[in-house]
């Protein structure tokens, strides 16, 4: 018998509003409504989903808002990248550019603060 083998990862990020974040997701990011179950959601684009977890401070048994993130493995990054400048919505500290680790990388940050960061490895479409 074989080794456990791992099919994808699905991050989860910690929001305030689930619904603001799906909605930002999709209006602006493209992505499509996975599911919203009030303090959880998530949503989809191609391969890659993201699920959201509300986090109010102070609320009894819930986790305090915190800045996370991701990484996101993309093709054809500079369209992907001028289609989110075109959209006000590329981090401050998130041009795009080269990595010495090789890959070409932008990001952008949602409502919440949580840091997407758009990759891709040096050789697939640039």
């Amino acid at each position: 018998m074989g080794s456990p083998y791992f099919t994808r990862g699905i991050p989860m990020l910690p929001v305030a509003d689930v619904r603001r974040a799906i909605e930002f997701y999709v209006d602006v990011l493209g992505f499509r409504l996975g599911f919203n179950a009030g303090t959880y959601g998530g949503v989809r684009r191609d391969a890659i989903e993201i699920h959201f977890t509300r986090g109010d401070a102070g609320e009894p048994g819930s986790a305090p808002v915190e800045r996370s993130g991701c990484r996101v493995e993309v093709t054809d990054i500079r369209r992907l990248y001028s289609d989110f400048r075109d959209r006000g919505v590329i981090a401050a500290d998130g041009d795009i550019g080269p990595k010495p680790w090789g890959t070409t990388e932008f990001t952008v940050r949602d409502p919440d603060g949580n840091a997407l960061t758009f990759v891709e490895v040096f050789g697939l479409g640039s």
